[in-house]
């Protein structure tokens, strides 16, 4: 039963080194985002019902052969105007570095804001061109909107919360800025082409030193 364990945990350290390979191999960006709640607008939209998301995969305080921390740079003076503006309040920037792989392999990343007001993901992938999908709510929402009745006549849910949400896929360019609109938030997002980052390459390392069982028991059952 021990060499059995042994022999899956090599196989799975081979699939992790296979991706880790790939990784080292892909062009690594500098990715920084920021999320912005967008103040003083008129809508009629409906807002979604919005539900507890489940984490993506990775966040931006990870160190790993996918993902490493960064700082803020690219976009500190755009969110800095934006913060002087009355019609914006900034309620998420963070930057991370990884690299993007293609949309089969790609992993979504944890997008929070330390005010809770910023909840979702987004994810890199490369298909051809690049591309950035971002799921995000502004969750200005967090009680019930009705307590004394969970439908509507017309038999639609409107006891759970209900928030904007900024829900986008976009084929990008590196070096260039983008923003994504919404009637209530919006996001610029800029990705900025590096060399693959020392730690992720330490990580990739430390896999190849995983050693292979150098045969295995059959096991025999009575």
């Amino acid at each position: 039963m021990h060499k059995q364990h042994l022999f899956i945990k090599s196989l799975v350290s081979i699939g992790l080194l296979a991706l880790s390979f790939q990784t080292q191999a892909e062009q690594w960006y500098h990715v920084e985002l920021v999320v912005f709640e967008q103040l003083n607008t008129i809508t009629d939209e409906q807002w979604p019902q919005s539900e507890l998301q489940e984490p993506a995969p990775l966040s931006t305080d990870m160190a790993t052969p996918l993902i490493q921390p960064a700082e803020n740079e690219t976009l500190v003076a755009a969110a800095q105007r934006l913060n002087r503006s009355s019609r914006y309040r900034v309620h998420y920037h963070q930057a991370w570095q990884q690299p993007v792989l293609e949309k089969r392999l790609a992993q979504a990343i944890t997008v929070q804001s330390e005010n809770e007001m910023i909840d979702g993901n987004i994810r890199l992938y490369k298909a051809t061109y690049l591309h950035a999908e971002l799921d995000l709510w502004l969750m200005q929402n967090a009680g019930l909107v009705n307590a004394w009745s969970d439908a509507s006549p017309e038999g639609i849910d409107i006891s759970a919360p209900r928030n904007p949400n900024l829900n986008e896929s976009r084929r990008i360019r590196s070096k260039k800025l983008y923003f994504f609109d919404h009637p209530k938030l919006g996001a610029l997002i800029q990705l900025t082409p590096i060399d693959t980052p020392a730690a992720a390459l330490v990580g990739v390392e430390h896999l190849e030193t995983f050693s292979l069982p150098s045969e295995g028991t059959a096991t025999v059952t009575e």
